[in-house]
């Protein structure tokens, strides 16, 4: 709608140029007749001016009101909507004012928000710790018969949380082979990456070893990977605007010092079935397949990743 609004703005505008230059310019009379009277001028010139007067406003509209950002009340926690039911011992669930979420790859458990976007503009900001975060090369601890063993976790078999916005697939995009739906999320795994998948689920990464951008960048440079520190608090910024077709990520330590920054651009083509905020593993499969065939017998525990997110705010036109 204020896309629209805008691109009024500016037809009413030009023809409003139209006009105040026709206005301007008096016809010659015919020889032998009287010239056109000034009222036919006037009325051009007031129909320009106010045609450049409304095209102004409504070419600005747009800007202003994707400048007044207004907060959710994401404190409602009987707004929430989690997978499963959420109660005292519920894998995802509020405890004193934090959103508790123990997350396992496959077992599709969110916590989500309805926030109605309108695939405008958003900034959303919390504080994340993680308590256990299972990555590839832990540890993993085994039995064959009576016999004990450990082994490390494979390349495939990592845990990773998803926080931002989604569609009604409430997926963790994180795990590009099985992207189900649309959204902008921070995930945290073996990195902190930004990534983003508009309506066509056409993935875009911000990450150590992703630039980002659409097109290849000969500039870029592959850098280290971000490893997450157990217990200790992150910040964490995530905003996406469409007129910029920008989405960006801040990550910083208590005190300020920043951790990691991420950037996206050339994001585009959301619709306003993006309209939940919140956390999600619903989606990621990222598990040793193998080994989960045969879990009852050999004791495979699928990653996990156990996470406490505080100060939750989200703001949007």
């Amino acid at each position: 709608m204020l896309g629209f609004l805008g691109f009024l703005g500016w037809v009413l505008i030009l023809s409003g140029v139209v006009v105040l230059a026709s206005g301007l310019r008096r016809p010659a009379a015919p020889g032998g007749e009287q010239p056109a009277p000034a009222g036919r001028n006037r009325r051009s010139l007031l129909m320009g001016l106010f045609s450049l007067v409304l095209g102004g406003v409504l070419a600005v509209a747009p800007r202003i009101a994707l400048a007044r950002m207004k907060p959710a009340e994401l404190s409602r926690q009987d707004r929430w909507n989690f997978n499963p039911a959420t109660g005292p011992e519920a894998p995802v669930r509020w405890e004193d004012g934090a959103l508790i979420a123990d997350l396992e790859a496959g077992s599709n458990r969110y916590g989500v928000f309805p926030v109605d976007w309108n695939a405008n503009r958003f900034r959303a900001s919390w504080d994340i710790t993680f308590t256990h975060l299972d990555r590839q090369n832990d540890p993993l601890t085994l039995k064959d018969g009576e016999r004990t063993y450990q082994q490390p976790r494979s390349r495939q078999d990592y845990a990773s949380v998803a926080v931002g916005l989604m569609d009604t697939a409430v997926a963790n995009i994180d795990d590009r082979d099985h992207v189900a739906g649309s959204a902008i999320e921070a995930c945290f795994s073996d990195d902190i990456r930004l990534r983003a998948s508009d309506s066509n689920f056409i993935v875009l990464t911000s990450s150590a070893t992703e630039s980002g951008k659409k097109e290849l960048d000969l500039s870029f440079k592959p850098g280290t990977p971000v490893t997450i520190e157990l217990n200790k608090k992150y910040h964490c910024e995530l905003e996406y605007n469409s007129g910029s077709k920008t989405a960006t990520l801040a990550v910083t330590e208590e005190g300020g010092r920043p951790v990691v920054q991420r950037r996206l651009e050339d994001v585009k083509d959301f619709t306003n079935s993006v309209s939940w905020f919140g956390v999600s593993v619903r989606g990621y499969n990222r598990f040793d397949k193998k080994l989960d065939a045969k879990k009852g017998d050999n004791g495979y525990v699928r990653p996990r990743a156990s996470v406490r997110i505080e100060n939750l705010r989200y703001e949007q036109p």
